[in-house]
């Protein structure tokens, strides 16, 4: 497929499809997530970024070696590194399916790239956040406001970064969030003392995200990439 680029007056960018999706399944968010990975894999479409929160449910990645719990929300094992996390309605989730290769970045490039991104958009709400790499996350402290579990394969990642925005924090309880105490996890509104603006939030990283890896976003519908 042929490369496209939009011209800027000071660097050439990528095109990036852009699926804004809303609330979801988790289940169908992974598999829409696999679908897209493949397609990219075989170079039918463009790199996509998909954004979107979840009903609630847990996921357990690689790191994780017990025996999957019965809870009461639906449970995934999935291909991402790190051990267990907690989505639900209000939690800004961001899934980048971008060919490394093609982009000249490694796993560390897009994980720090992803930090950023979540730092520059819980900035703009009054949010003074740190982004770390051991722990990995966004922190306020010694409390984590940001979970980032990545797969690679065929050098096209999936999975992502998960932002607690308004969500509620109880869910964490289920769980050992990565590894750590539910009482280490925070939110924004929790911090502020107050609801953010999801949407305006949403807006600020889907603008720092396509800057940090010089991408020209290119809004799309799940029918534009015949994935429905």
């Amino acid at each position: 497929m042929r490369s496209e680029y939009a011209e800027s007056p000071v660097e050439f960018r990528r095109k990036c499809n852009l699926l804004t999706i809303g609330l979801t399944d988790y289940a169908y968010a992974l598999e829409l997530q696999r679908k897209l990975l493949t397609l990219r894999q075989s170079s039918l479409i463009y790199d996509t970024l998909i954004v979107t929160e979840h009903r609630a449910a847990i996921t357990f990645g690689r790191g994780y070696r017990g025996e999957l719990p019965e809870l009461s929300v639906p449970v995934f094992a999935i291909e991402r590194g790190g051990e267990g996390t907690y989505h639900c309605p209000g939690q800004l989730v961001a899934y980048p399916i971008l060919n490394l290769t093609e982009n000249g970045i490694g796993v560390r490039r897009l994980v720090t790239g992803m930090l950023e991104a979540g730092v520059e958009a819980l900035t703009s709400s009054g949010i003074d956040a740190e982004a770390r790499l051991e722990p990995v996350g966004i922190w306020i402290g010694d409390r984590k406001i940001a979970s980032l579990g990545i797969a690679v394969k065929r050098w096209v990642s999936f999975h992502g970064l998960a932002i607690n925005l308004n969500n509620e924090l109880d869910g964490f309880s289920l769980i050992n969030p990565c590894g750590m105490s539910a009482s280490t996890m925070t939110s924004a509104r929790k911090i502020l003392g107050h609801e953010v603006d999801f949407q305006k939030v949403q807006r600020d990283f889907i603008d720092a995200f396509m800057r940090e890896f010089s991408l020209e976003p290119s809004p799309r519908t799940l029918s534009d990439l015949s994935v429905e």
